[in-house]
């Protein structure tokens, strides 16, 4: 052997396989690939489409979900989930200044906001009956009501330098983001999220007289 060779490790021919996912671990997986395309496109993408974002043969999709309503009501649900926005809040810096404590949490709701829009603006347009939009409009609900008990639980560490409840801060500071983030009640230009924390903070006048 020449003192310049290399030896080369055996390959197994065999290679080893990716573990297949559970129909559980797909199921989200597929969520995960398709909530931002219909976000940005709303209910027209097409299965073809979803499963090319999702990286898997069309045919998968439909071994998952009975049909397309069934994934966009999916969509729907796991958008409307209200634990990840309550994970996200609970991971502000406490010792930040109330005023960016907010600013982050606008911030977040907005981005929660605009996905909730769109997609259940979609509702309109794909099959239903009655009782699936009772239960969606439920879990609406719900997932509004997690969102203000969030939001006052991040405020009532700083219960002292509110003039309100911090439930009713809580309440405010939604229908502000809400009301700046909305297509048919938002002004031409949206305020920043640094701006509607001033407004709610300080009020809209400059002196009071």
């Amino acid at each position: 052997m020449s003192p310049h060779s290399v030896t080369i490790p055996a390959v197994n021919s065999q290679k080893a396989r990716a573990r297949p996912l559970s129909p559980e671990d797909r199921r989200s997986a597929i969520l995960d690939a398709v909530i931002p395309l219909l976000i940005d496109r709303g209910a027209a993408v097409t299965t073809a489409e979803m499963a090319g974002a999702a990286g898997i043969a069309e045919g998968t999709i439909f071994r998952v979900f009975p049909d397309k309503a069934s994934l966009l009501h999916a969509a729907i649900e796991r958008t409307l989930d209200p634990s990840p926005f309550d994970a996200a809040l609970s991971a502000i810096d406490p010792a930040l200044p109330l005023a960016d404590r907010l600013e982050a949490a606008a911030d977040m709701l907005a981005g929660q906001f605009e996905g909730m829009t769109a997609l259940i603006g979609m509702l309109r347009s794909i099959p239903h009956d009655d009782q699936p939009q009772v239960e969606m409009h439920r879990t609406a609900t719900e997932a509004m009501a997690a969102v203000i008990d969030s939001l006052t639980r991040l405020l009532e560490p700083h219960r002292d330098l509110l003039s309100v409840e911090p439930s009713q801060a809580a309440v405010f500071l939604r229908g502000l983001v809400f009301t700046n983030g909305h297509p048919m009640l938002a002004m031409p230009d949206r305020m920043s999220s640094a701006q509607l924390i001033e407004i709610l903070l300080e009020g809209i006048t400059k002196e009071v007289r």
